[in-house]
């Protein structure tokens, strides 16, 4: 994976738009998202493709893994962003979580049911139903465990160390503008604690940048994530701020995608038809 250094003027130009002393078209993103009805086919073997965090296991364990794999590996041209805040997450966050919390959910269930059991004999119809959102849990969350999987999402991270564009910007730098942007409620991140998502953003961006300045040629941008939050995407449509603020700096159109709709594209299945609420741009 190639590290990216600030080109010239980029850090500049990343900085005015993010701090809003470059102005963005939100009114007509706003009017092409409440006027999107589906997801429609784009130029996916050109276009920019970021990273979030939430992506690595979930894209190791799921069903069309090889598939997505190979095209990334050997037909896709267009620019794969990382930002160096999602492999921060991956390892803090989503990779300690999964290795532990779901065996160690088991472990003390066993140990409560062993009590209980000794109490109450009557015990054993709940024990069936805990046993039952226990296994559920673990096929969300416990997949780590399964050696095979720790070895695809290894291989995927060779892939974007390969492929990838990893991508930095000064933490200090940004911070006030970040802090600005989450008491404005502006995407992403609002919704969360923390900075995370600004700098995942942030960092997608200047990926952007330096891509145009060093190649390969991209036509649109997507954000691949699992986050369903509406400080990213509703109903399936990238929030309009997000969308302008690509436009302006990279001039491309936007789109936030999850791993199922990555695979959708990569096996050539028809649109997806996209539910819009009766008022997008209202709040929840």
């Amino acid at each position: 994976m190639s590290g990216t250094s600030p080109a010239t003027g980029s850090l500049d130009r990343l900085e005015a738009l993010l701090d809003r002393r470059t102005p963005i078209s939100t009114i007509t993103a706003l009017s092409q998202a409440i006027s999107k009805t589906t997801q429609t086919q784009v130029p996916l073997e050109t276009a920019a493709i970021g990273i979030d965090a939430s992506v690595f296991l979930k894209l190791a364990s799921h069903p069309k893994r090889d598939d997505i794999v190979d095209y990334l590996d050997t037909k896709h041209v267009g620019p794969l962003i990382v930002p160096g805040q999602a492999i921060q997450e991956f390892w803090n966050n989503q990779l300690a979580a999964v290795l532990t919390v779901s065996d160690g959910l088991k472990r003390k269930f066993e140990a409560l049911k062993q009590e209980a059991e000794k109490l109450n004999p009557d015990f054993g119809g709940y024990a069936v139903k805990m046993d039952r959102l226990l296994d559920e849990f673990g096929s969300d969350y416990g997949y780590a465990y399964d050696p095979a999987t720790l070895r695809s999402t290894l291989t995927i991270v060779k892939l974007f160390e390969r492929k990838g564009y990893l991508s930095y910007v000064p933490r200090t730098r940004f911070h006030q503008i970040a802090v600005g942007r989450k008491r404005t409620k502006t995407p992403p991140g609002f919704k969360d604690d923390g900075d995370g998502d600004f700098f995942t953003w942030a960092e997608f961006l200047f990926g952007l940048l330096v891509a145009q300045e060093k190649g390969p040629r991209f036509d649109h941008a997507i954000v691949l994530t699992n986050d369903r939050k509406i400080d990213w995407s509703r109903d399936g449509i990238a929030h309009p701020v997000l969308t302008a603020e690509v436009a302006q700096l990279a001039g491309v159109p936007f789109d936030v995608w999850t791993i199922d709709q990555l695979a959708r594209q990569v096996s050539g299945a028809a649109p997806i038809e996209v539910e819009i609420s009766a008022n997008p741009a209202a709040g929840p």
